[in-house]
């Protein structure tokens, strides 16, 4: 091998792991806050919360979950879907009721997991982190308000990179085929 198929080499190489290391995602910081109706049996699941809220900076939402409820300890496993006006986004849905609490105000401490999205969400992921307080004997909307990070998608650009790279070294490769034929039929 030359000097000049090395130099080729190297760059192709160089290309493809730059693609590949320079597709950062920002992380934001939000808030958020819905309000919730969860209809169904706790004793027959899923329980199905229906509502509206916003999660801010992204903005209002309507929120969807199917939750499971165990009710001797009082922890919620289930997802959430939270539809915006140009995405989607999905995840895991953890929380704690403190059954020691009067019904009526019960405390609830919850975990939104973001594993992903749609639209403009695309590739979204974090974790959010708050509660609110449910009435369980009245069937009330319940609020729920909290905080947390979420990982955005990486820049289109920086992803172009890695097909290009990838193409550059097909194209070497097709290259380097044609001129090992080449030189071997001299």
């Amino acid at each position: 091998m030359n000097l000049r198929t090395a130099v080729k080499n190297a760059a192709c190489v160089s290309f493809i792991l730059c693609a590949v290391g320079t597709a950062p995602a920002a992380t934001i910081s939000v808030t958020y806050t819905y309000n919730v109706t969860a209809t169904g049996d706790p004793a027959n699941p899923p329980l199905i919360g229906n509502g509206t809220g916003s999660i801010l900076p992204l903005g209002t939402m309507t929120w969807r979950d199917m939750a499971f409820v165990n009710l001797a300890t009082g922890a919620v496993t289930g997802t959430f879907t939270a539809t915006f006006a140009n995405g989607t986004l999905f995840g895991n849905l953890l929380e704690q009721a403190d059954l020691s609490a009067p019904p009526t105000a019960v405390p609830i401490s919850q975990t939104l997991e973001v594993t992903g999205g749609t639209g403009a969400f695309l590739w979204y992921n974090g974790r959010l982190t708050g509660g609110g307080v449910a009435n369980l004997v009245s069937g009330e909307p319940s609020t729920n308000t909290g905080a947390g990070t979420l990982n955005t998608t990486p820049e289109p650009g920086s992803l172009a990179l890695l097909p290009i790279g990838l193409m550059c070294l097909v194209a070497y490769r097709s290259w380097w085929q044609r001129r090992n034929r080449n030189q071997f039929a001299n």
